[in-house]
């Protein structure tokens, strides 16, 4: 068996001494998966040299190429295992930057588990290792796992909007463009839920950076994130049309019927219609616009408080007199 990785030819169970550092052999591992290798071929490789290694970084390293792999083959508890063992060893023998790499894969396999909270707990310790490496690529992967965590957490929709930023930012400065347009993205994402003007236009800057990057499947998703952010000012909108018009009083809010095309056809009957309502072929006559008798215009004056006939009988109060044998 072997697995091809660009122009050559690794067999199995052999290691090339060009690739004795731990990073490079991770590298070699993401390539198989980048290549299309199957995620089981790249999970056997990957264990069998890992039970060859001779020092401990080597085997660290291919146990995170494994996890990797499970986790492409929906295995998600073995690539956990895997992955918690590898940032363990890395973690022992200082390299912090293989650490912090480990760590990005442990919070995966925690949000592919659907466990928000340690997912981001993981997603800040590997952030502080990327730091504490210096190393801005891992930095930015980190950043963007912490706001995904954040995001799907669905606690703090500022914190992770704030967090994917940071990442975006820290992708761009380290020439990574796919990684700022997710980071724009997932921003996008997170300010749905608070302020979607401000997600509209996140998601617009999202869809160029992914147009300017040549992801054309996450340039979907940014669109997607615009689609939404539409919808939602426009529901906003309605919803406070409708509370400004009930709060003036009125019964109900005006519906605007839909316009449809003139529809074509046979008159129907109106049996409610005789005589000079029932519509006719021939044309209406028309009245002509110069009569000045089609609008009086009526003069406007005070009307006091008193008038002339306020003493004429009529406008009397009417008192009941019984008659004068009565009286007596």
């Amino acid at each position: 068996k072997q697995l091809c990785v660009g122009s050559s030819v690794v067999r199995k169970g052999a290691t090339p001494a060009r690739m004795s550092q731990p990073w490079d052999l991770m590298q070699l591992g993401r390539g198989w998966l980048a290549e299309g290798e199957s995620p089981e071929a790249v999970i056997e490789e990957a264990v069998e040299a890992a039970a060859a290694a001779e020092d401990e970084g080597g085997r660290a390293a291919w146990l995170l190429v494994a996890a990797e792999a499970e986790l492409a083959a929906c295995r998600a508890e073995e690539s956990l295992q895997h992955a918690c063992e590898a940032a363990a060893a890395f973690t022992g023998l200082g390299d912090r930057r293989c650490a912090a790499a480990a760590t990005c894969v442990v919070v995966d396999a925690h949000l592919t588990k659907q466990h928000w909270g340690a997912a981001v707990e993981a997603a800040a310790v590997a952030v502080d290792l990327a730091r504490k490496s210096q190393d801005a690529l891992c930095e930015a992967s980190a950043l963007l796992r912490l706001a995904r965590a954040h995001l799907v957490q669905n606690r703090d929709p500022y914190l992770a909007a704030s967090t994917a930023l940071a990442a975006a930012k820290a992708a761009g400065d380290a020439g990574d463009k796919r990684g700022a347009a997710e980071g724009l993205r997932i921003a996008a994402e997170a300010h749905l839920l608070y302020d979607p003007e401000q997600a509209l236009v996140v998601a617009r800057q999202a869809v160029s950076a992914c147009e300017a990057a040549g992801d054309v499947r996450a340039c979907a998703e940014a669109v997607k994130v615009v689609a939404a952010a539409k919808a939602q000012i426009a529901t906003s909108q309605h919803a406070a049309q409708a509370a400004s018009t009930s709060t003036r009083g009125d019964t109900y809010t005006k519906h605007t019927w839909p316009k449809y095309a003139q529809q074509r056809g046979e008159r129907p009957i109106d049996p409610f219609a005789s005589g000079d309502y029932l519509a006719t072929a021939e044309p209406a006559e028309k009245k002509n616009k110069d009569d000045k008798r089609l609008f009086l215009r009526k003069a406007f004056k005070w009307v006091e408080g008193r008038h002339a006939t306020d003493a004429a009988w009529y406008r009397q109060e009417l008192r009941f007199l019984p008659h004068p044998e009565r009286l007596q």
